[in-house]
């Protein structure tokens, strides 16, 4: 995981050294003041928890899939002659009654049986495919499918088969046996053809990925490979054709044949910790190694040992009963400087020196889930005790400022920021406390959202939804800021009467009560939550 321990002496806007691919640094987005969260003990999680994942340095999975945009493809098969793409159902009977019933491997034997694999084949020889640019496509195919694997060297692909499904058509769980010397694993691209059903089942020791492999765009190929000692199956073809390449993917020259990474005592022990995890910070922050924007940010397009430290967390933080988000993080540090001689008559800017610091922002932002979807959470603050490991950010003192010039009457002063990814979890038993530390600024427009997926759920009183919205309404009612400028803005702009709105939807009037009798009495209202006050209050007894 990235650390700024090395981050020291570069010139502005420069990645600092040994995280250069990393982080990068932002100033096209000036962040508040960091709304620090309330004091948390220390505990020994953040540097445990990257200890354990240290251990995680090859990436890759058991299995790899994608998309690519096919170039203009070829596909002549003997006795057929060119295959119209994406596939005609004409032309797909052709092919399975020029196709002979593939078999399956038992053993040393080699059998045919519809109740065990109901598919058609033609063997390689048979199809010719063409095209200027399907080498290249197939080459950017095996390159993507090594590093989903964790392939390091040389990888080469050999065309094994030309697979047909028609309806009904099946595999039943198998492992594909070593076809070819070197063989270490499977290729299967998906040609454009109108089919559902037929999901690729993929499983390695306790782990399972359900693909569905099926393109409407007729300009798409989707492809899958997996490690050759995997179980898979094909699920029945419910309607239409499936047509697929399958690949043998070898490992030339008489080079050691790799095998998946095996990560499960790695995962077992984050899980340990993760279900220990009850005092201590309110979330952790796990700083990644490579630079992503915020367009290309999500667990899919993680790079390198990213993915495997994120699939490793995933699959522990699932055990434990935990949440794992992926996020922008950003460092900003703003303040006084002062010119301190020469520069003013020559062509460089002179020497400056940092004075004090007036502002400050730690955020979280651009948050994705590992299903690809982005939640409604806005900028949420951390702390040093949530960073883990615990000196990741020890360099970021030592970046060098951006300093500008004295204008008119104002003085100069300087800016420093740094970007970067990173994983953030919290125990599903503290997500409430953790967004309502982040103000009301994050907290109140996820609850928002919270209501807004309860209702859409059928508003059942009680229901998964609804304790989700009502923890997160107590946790907001119970962090109201109370003092200084905190407190003032949180009685500003109807904040309390999304707060009131929101515990009368859910039906808790005994809360609505409290916050009334406690924040709103203290000053948290203005003119904006009259009506919201009068309903509540009118749903009260006397």
């Amino acid at each position: 995981m990235a650390s700024l321990e090395t981050a020291v002496g570069q010139p502005s806007g420069a990645a600092p050294d040994g995280i250069d691919d990393g982080c990068a640094t932002r100033q096209d987005a000036p962040i508040n003041s960091v709304h620090r969260a309330r004091s948390i003990p220390m505990t020994d999680l953040p540097r445990a928890l990257a200890t354990a994942l240290s251990a995680v340095q090859r990436p890759g999975d058991f299995y790899a899939s994608g998309t690519l945009d096919m170039h203009p493809l070829g596909l002549d098969v003997a006795g057929i002659g060119p295959v119209a793409l994406p596939l005609l159902p004409a032309q797909a009977e052709q092919l399975v009654a020029l196709a002979e019933q593939a078999p399956y491997g038992r053993g040393a034997e080699t059998l045919v049986d519809t109740e065990v694999r109901r598919t058609w084949q033609l063997d390689a020889a048979q199809v010719r495919i063409s095209g200027r640019r399907w080498a290249e496509d197939l080459a950017q195919i095996v390159r993507d499918v090594a590093a989903g694997l964790g392939v390091a060297g040389r990888v080469e692909a050999e065309m094994y088969k030309l697979l047909i499904y028609d309806a009904g058509s099946f595999f039943v769980p198998h492992r594909d046996s070593e076809k070819a010397p070197g063989m270490f694993a499977t290729l299967v691209v998906v040609l454009p053809s109108p089919y559902t059903g037929g999901e690729l089942v993929i499983r390695h020791k306790d782990h399972e990925a359900r693909l569905d492999l099926r393109r409407d765009e007729p300009s798409e190929v989707a492809w899958a490979a997996f490690y050759a000692d995997c179980r898979h199956e094909v699920l029945p073809i419910a309607s239409g054709h499936r047509l697929a390449l399958v690949y043998n993917l070898i490992r030339p020259d008489g080079e050691p044949v790799p095998r998946p990474p095996d990560y499960d005592s790695v995962r077992e022990s984050v899980s340990a910790l993760l279900r220990d995890w009850r005092d201590g910070p309110r979330k952790l922050v796990l700083p990644l190694e490579h630079a992503y924007s915020e367009a290309e940010l999500g667990f899919q397009t993680l790079k390198g040992a990213d993915g495997a430290v994120a699939g490793v967390t995933l699959a522990a933080a699932e055990a434990a009963d935990c949440d794992l988000h992926l996020g922008l993080v950003t460092l900003y540090e703003s303040g006084i400087a002062e010119h301190s001689g020469g520069g003013y008559w020559d062509d460089d800017d002179g020497d400056f020196e940092v004075i004090e610091s007036t502002d400050e922002g730690r955020t979280i932002h651009d948050w994705r889930l590992p299903d690809g979807s982005a939640p409604a959470i806005g900028e949420l603050p951390f702390n040093d005790d949530e960073i883990s490991p615990p000196d990741a950010f020890a360099g970021f003192d030592d970046i060098e400022p951006d300093f500008e010039e004295a204008t008119g009457n104002e003085g100069a002063s300087y800016e420093r920021s740094y970007q970067c990814a990173a994983l953030v979890l919290w125990p599903r038993s503290h997500r409430a406390a953790a967004l309502a530390d982040g103000g009301l600024a994050v907290s109140l427009p996820y609850l928002t959202t919270l209501l807004e997926r309860w209702q859409q759920a059928g508003a059942v009183h009680g229901d998964d939804a609804w304790q989700e919205a009502h923890a997160l309404a107590l946790a907001i009612r119970d962090a109201w800021p109370a003092d200084g400028w905190q407190g003032l803005r949180g009685g500003a702009d109807g904040r309390p009467a999304q707060l009131l709105d929101a515990l009368s939807r859910l039906g808790d009037r005994t809360a609505a009560a409290v916050f009334i009798a406690g924040s709103v009495a203290a000053g948290a209202y203005d003119e904006a939550d009259n009506q919201a006050l009068a309903d509540v209050l009118a749903e009260l007894p006397a």
